[in-house]
């Protein structure tokens, strides 16, 4: 919604609750997606009642208009969060929560050993400030370097989605009254699809290859017909090296022992935006 230039009640609307410099400082940004303040932080408001709404709107959180307009509407120097690289994104959503909610957030987990919940108080100022350095080295297969990137918001929720519609359907043909081999003509023609989506999240993350003589290669299109076309061996050599610099610039587990039967047990921090921000 336009803002009013005269209108008295202006000094009132929300202002900054928190600044934050992203982990990437703007590296792998499109220039035209972010105005970044020479300082390296950005401003971070509190979330409007429509923000709050927005989170609990099933189809938007599911497509990813919701959050992309979220992000817009408490961080005005992302102008296209779409593009945004996936190692600032828990940063981001982080500091709009504590923006909004404050530094304290209370979550539940299963105790692996017994069974019973715990529930635990997590301060994300200090999880925000221990977030691991982005780290993607340029790595080097047989004759061919590789530089890896971050995917960007984008791509990551379009596969996503991609993802679980691939699921439903393969749940909804397991539960069918199809024979055997109807079903098994059903699962031909979805196999494909799956395989060019793993291929395809793995083209996003390469940014460029670059041969023995030093020539660089950063066209999507050549990147994506090498990865189409290289060998089974290395494709999964490619594979494990992007998995694995992804799950080094993670959140860390959290560390938790039971109240119950005193036991240490770790946990993963995932984010999931309808019940991170209820």
């Amino acid at each position: 919604m336009a803002i009013t230039a005269n209108n008295p009640l202006f000094k009132h609307f929300r202002q900054p609750a928190i600044y934050l410099k992203l982990p990437s400082q703007g590296q792998y940004w499109d220039e035209s997606a972010i105005d970044l303040p020479a300082s390296g932080e950005i401003p971070v408001y509190p979330m409007t009642v429509k923000d709050e709404i927005t989170f609990k709107t099933p189809d938007a959180l599911m497509n990813g208009e919701g959050m992309v307009n979220v992000i817009q509407s408490c961080c005005p120097s992302i102008k296209n969060a779409w593009a945004i690289p996936t190692i600032d994104l828990d940063p981001i959503m982080i500091s709009i929560r504590i923006a909004s909610y404050g530094p304290n957030m209370d979550i539940t987990t299963k105790c692996p050993h017994c069974g019973e919940e715990n529930l635990n108080t997590v301060d994300l100022g200090t999880l925000l400030d221990s977030l691991p350095a982005p780290d993607f080295p340029a790595v080097q297969i047989g004759e061919l370097t590789f530089n890896i990137k971050p995917l960007v918001f984008e791509s990551l929720n379009k596969a996503n989605l991609y993802s679980f519609e691939q699921q439903k359907l393969i749940m909804a043909i397991t539960s069918s009254d199809l024979t055997e081999e109807q079903k098994m003509e059903q699962f031909k023609d979805l196999f494909p699809k799956i395989t060019d989506l793993n291929i395809m999240t793995i083209v996003n993350a390469i940014e460029s290859i670059v041969t023995k003589d030093g020539t660089q290669v950063t066209e999507e299109k050549f990147i994506k017909e090498f990865i189409y076309n290289c060998e089974t061996a290395l494709y999964n050599e490619i594979k494990t090296t992007v998995e694995n610099i992804a799950k080094n610039n993670k959140l860390h587990p959290m560390n938790i022992a039971c109240e119950s039967c005193t036991k240490q047990y770790t946990s993963e921090l995932t984010f999931e935006e309808s019940n991170f921000f209820a």
